[in-house]
């Protein structure tokens, strides 16, 4: 009787072992599946994808992306595409079964397009007092369209004065101030490397534009106002006869000048002053750090210009005599803004502003929007040193004081404007100044292209 008692309370246990063993199997393989299906659908919910057609963004933004993926355990695809035809082909992936960037990088001339093609949503990651705060009135100006900030400021690109300190500690506020500097120069044993006082590239509308820009409108503020266009102006006639008149000055060869070869003169000491734009700076440092740069022997400079049977005092009249003088920062090139032609006849940079836009196709809205400020706000100190390019944002620091210039120059320029109906303006302008550098008439020139816009402004109306 007390065997069977044994037995049975032994089957009894074997059952309840077996049944605990299936039940702790069946407990381990839920928690397994939940475990992958909340995986499956983290990577489902956590994917950006975004578009940018500059590769010198490349180093900024992978390490930007690593941090932010750490941040928010999301994935982010980092896309280099091209620029041809850059929204046309966000808008076709947006639409297809693949699906397109959550994000891109855009300058601010392709985002009224953007906007119309519905691949913009609006900025609201900043309150007002931030964007007060971190932004010049340029930038987001420069990323309104249609009444409403719709992108993330980015970085910048401008036109400005270099000017090479062993020549000159002189920062002109007039080209004409120049011509007076050519009228008095004397060659020497410092100044033998020189070819040119001026030079820039007479044939690229980004460095020319400067001389018509203050007395244009190109769609008022946020550039995408069609009823403010105003192209020709009697100083826009005068500003020109100006540029036309430099070609006597100067001599620049319009077939045969390049925007890399003045800025190689310039590091090998043969040119005092030329018009740059804001990515020469990288070039000229790089061209410092690799002992590159001709130095002007300093001794031998301290009494430039001053003839032979002159006094200091009487050649001194006769020097560029600006309100400041830069102080000496160890650099070998000056940098200030583009220089008023006359004291009549006053100028502006040409500027381009990038920005990122997020899709509104994008499944991920909120999270692209943080990410977009992160690129452009919270780790934005380092674009520079990562990648050559200038934050728009207020307040980053640089080794070369002087570079805050160019946010001053980038806040007093002319952003190349959003109106779709204006992107053969450029084109036109460009082939304007070469034929006026080659000595056609200014008027009949600046005539001829206004008609040609405004016609085509008229006609998609």
């Amino acid at each position: 009787m007390r065997q069977k008692l044994y037995r049975r309370a032994f089957a009894i246990f074997c059952v309840i072992l077996v049944f605990s063993q299936m039940s702790q199997v069946a407990a381990n393989y839920h928690r397994e599946q939940q475990r992958m299906m909340e995986e499956e659908l983290a990577k489902e919910k956590s994917k950006l994808t975004l578009w940018y057609t500059d590769d010198k963004l490349n180093a900024y933004l992978v390490e930007a992306a690593g941090e932010f993926e750490k941040q928010h355990q999301v994935e982010i695809t980092l896309q280099l595409v091209t620029a041809v035809d850059y929204i046309e082909h966000i808008n076709t992936a947006s639409i297809s079964d693949l699906g397109g960037p959550d994000l891109f990088v855009t300058s601010s001339e392709l985002l009224e397009k953007a906007r119309l093609s519905g691949l913009a949503v609006e900025n609201d990651s900043f309150t007002q007092k931030e964007l007060e705060e971190s932004f010049p009135q340029k930038a987001l100006d420069a990323a309104t369209c249609g009444g409403k900030l719709m992108a993330y400021p980015f970085y910048f690109e401008t036109c400005f004065l270099l000017y090479n300190k062993g020549y000159t500690d002189k920062a002109p506020e007039t080209i004409d101030e120049i011509l007076t500097y050519a009228d008095n120069f004397e060659g020497s044993s410092a100044t033998e490397r020189v070819e040119s006082i001026f030079k820039w590239n007479v044939a690229d509308i980004f460095f020319n534009f400067f001389f018509v820009a203050n007395y244009v409108n190109l769609g008022g503020p946020t550039g995408d106002n069609k009823a403010e266009v105003q192209l020709s102006a009697e100083e826009i006639i005068q500003c020109l006869e100006y540029y036309q008149s430099l070609n006597a000055f100067f001599a620049i060869d319009a077939d045969e000048v390049t925007t890399d070869d003045v800025l190689q003169e310039f590091i090998d000491g043969k040119i005092v002053y030329t018009i740059a734009k804001t990515d020469a700076i990288a070039r000229l440092d790089a061209a410092i750090a690799e002992g590159l740069v001709y130095q002007v022997p300093a001794e031998e400079t301290e009494g430039e210009g001053e003839a032979e049977g002159e006094s200091t005092e009487e050649t001194a009249s006769e020097e560029v005599q600006p309100e400041e003088q830069p102080a000496d920062n160890g650099y070998f090139y000056g940098i200030a803004q583009v220089p008023d032609l006359t004291e009549e006849l006053h100028t502006k940079g040409l500027s381009v502003t990038n920005s990122v836009a997020v899709n509104a196709y994008s499944r991920e809205r909120e999270l692209a929007k943080e990410f977009a400020r992160y690129l452009t706000y919270d780790k934005v100190d380092s674009l520079y040193s990562m990648a050559n390019k200038m934050p728009v944002k207020i307040g980053v620091g640089y080794a070369n004081d002087e570079m805050q210039l160019l946010i001053a120059q980038y806040e007093d320029s002319v952003e190349v404007p959003k109106i779709t109906d204006l992107s053969n303006y450029w084109i036109e302008m460009e082939i304007v100044f070469s034929n006026i550098w080659r000595g056609n008439d200014v008027r009949t020139e600046i005539e001829a292209v206004n008609q040609a816009v405004q016609a085509q402004l008229q006609t998609q109306e």
